[in-house]
């Protein structure tokens, strides 16, 4: 009686992949330490313009605002981006650890391009 409760829903002929599950997992959880990481660290990148409040040194506040921006909300949508897609992914039973694999690299490419903006725009 108790038996019938319980329904087992996974796909004919797909085995559970254990290696794709930790390695996913274990992606996961470096996404979002670097999430974390690179989102203090953009706070820091408005550190940089302290020299702009010298008269003499021109900045452009508005490069320094979109560097900072893209740091700051960019890293944190594409790391909610790649958490709800490999979960997707994972309930599909499809190899998933690619997924959290570019998010690391598109939020590393960001935080790259972030920082460099910010760091053009101060002389």
């Amino acid at each position: 009686m108790t038996g019938d409760l319980f329904v087992e829903n996974t796909p004919a002929g797909r085995p559970p992949r254990s290696w794709d599950f930790f390695l996913t997992i274990f992606l996961l959880l470096l996404l979002l330490l670097l999430t974390a990481i690179f989102v203090v660290l953009g706070f820091g990148l408005s550190v940089s313009a302290l020299p702009c409040a010298d008269s003499s040194v021109a900045c452009n506040y508005g490069v320094i605002s979109a560097g900072t921006l893209i740091v700051l909300i960019g890293t944190p949508l594409v790391a909610i981006a790649g958490v709800v897609v490999t979960v997707v992914w994972i309930a599909r039973r499809k190899i998933s650890f690619v997924i959290p694999l570019i998010a690391c690299a598109v939020a590393v490419a960001l935080f790259i391009i972030g920082s460099y903006l910010v760091d053009l725009a101060v002389p």
